[in-house]
């Protein structure tokens, strides 16, 4: 199985622990992570800053699973910035981006369908581009109630329309909308290139923790992956069935301690 975590939730165990990055990218190598998922923001912040942003990470023998971008392509397609996503990711030897692709402007509903159609637009150009460079352009269900891809259904609508647009299937982020994960499962399967294993918490385990409402009102809180209520066990169980090979990625954003939190994490998915 291959592990990655949010290059950010390092970052934040950094700080926690008051020490240097590269304390906590030598941790991971133990734990059993291989790669990290990156924000396209901090790799254009590093090289603004004239820095190397893979340095430390080629040091600790660490690689990238896939960086994630996000765009305003209900309003703008900017296509130089998603060309530089493609490359960077080529570069950093990442073979998978992820596009968020923004978010409606309004509720109105013929407002958002024109900015569907105009995300639609640009996201197949940049997947088309993506494609021809060899790296694997996905989406995942990206939990915003003003988010197109919130659902299941609101993927496939993108998906059936951009055949080179694959799924990275967030387990945690189904239920903000209110949706089973199982069934959403079952009906993106086919299209999952990628996981990012997030499990939720219905009970605040450490005060302080951030907590998200879902579009019902519910609270969820972070989680190492087993230790919530999202079907982890059976999904890691038809991931493999299904012959899986990809990234498994632990992502648990706002947690009080993320270092423990990536070595429970890390520990669970391992013993599947």
């Amino acid at each position: 199985m291959k592990l990655a975590v949010f290059y950010h939730h390092i970052v934040e165990a950094a700080a926690q622990k008051a020490c240097e990055v590269k304390e906590i990218l030598q941790k991971l190598r133990a734990f059993g992570i291989t790669a990290v998922e990156v924000d396209l923001a901090d790799i254009l912040a590093a090289e603004a800053a004239g820095k190397v942003f893979d340095a430390e990470l080629r040091e600790a023998s660490i690689g990238i699973s896939s960086i994630y971008g996000f765009y305003e392509f209900g309003k703008k397609i900017d296509e130089a910035a998603w060309k530089r996503h493609v490359e960077l990711a080529k570069q950093l030897g990442s073979e998978r981006i992820m596009i968020i692709p923004g978010f409606y402007s309004s509720t109105e509903e013929t407002i958002q369908a024109k900015e569907r159609e105009q995300m639609l637009a640009a996201m197949t150009q940049l997947c088309r581009y993506a494609a021809s460079q060899g790296i694997v352009p996905t989406i995942e269900d990206f939990d915003d109630c003003m988010s197109p891809i919130a659902t299941a259904e609101q993927m496939c609508w993108f998906l059936e329309r951009i055949p080179e647009l694959k799924v990275a299937f967030d387990t945690g982020n189904f239920m903000y909308s209110e949706e089973e994960e199982l069934a959403a499962f079952e009906q993106l399967k086919t299209k999952i290139v990628h996981v990012h294993c997030k499990d939720r918490a219905l009970v605040q385990a450490v005060p302080g923790e951030e907590e998200k409402q879902t579009i019902a009102g519910r609270c969820m809180y972070p989680a190492a992956v087993g230790s919530g209520v999202i079907a982890m066990e059976q999904i890691v169980k038809q991931l493999k069935q299904s012959g899986y090979e990809g990234f498994y990625t632990i992502e648990h954003f706002g947690a009080a301690d993320q270092l423990e939190y990536m070595r429970a994490s890390a520990e669970w998915l391992l013993a599947q």
